[in-house]
């Protein structure tokens, strides 16, 4: 950056130092985010020279707190201190498990209120579903 400025410069182009600054605090990365808006906050008013020599010590630190994160890193993580998940009260006992639900339907004796016949209802009557299909009941039930 300071190179392009440079180059200009030397063409006779004089870039003025703000926009210089503004330039380069804009094409930084995202990690140097707190250093641009320490930089805005104290409205510091620095040449292109001396910014780019707190940029360098900046990079330390910032290269410092990523190598620190590195080492924390691992492949695999486990969770340490808390007990399994488990139906607890707040004294620690344990709940029983709700039992589990009995399987809805119709029994072996249950009678079919449109055809008599056992062992279904009649919503799941084929001879009612026939009928309803073809038109000769209602849906209410009324023959026709």
């Amino acid at each position: 950056m300071s190179g392009h400025a440079k180059k200009l410069s030397d063409l006779g182009m004089m870039i003025p130092n703000q926009l210089g600054i503004h330039r380069v605090l804009q094409s930084l990365p995202p990690s140097y985010k707190n250093f641009v808006m320490n930089y805005n906050m104290q409205n510091m008013n620095k040449d292109l020279p001396e910014l780019f020599s707190m940029l360098k010590s900046a990079e330390v630190e910032i290269k410092k707190e990523n190598q620190v994160l590195m080492v924390n890193k691992t492949t695999s993580f486990k969770k340490q201190g808390k007990p399994n998940k488990g139906n607890f009260k707040k004294g620690g006992k344990k709940v029983a498990p709700h039992p589990e639900k009995p399987k809805v339907g119709p029994k072996p004796e249950t009678v079919c209120y449109y055809c008599q016949g056992k062992g279904h209802w009649k919503r799941n009557c084929s001879k009612y579903l026939a009928d309803l299909k073809s038109g000769h009941v209602k849906k209410k039930g009324t023959a026709e």
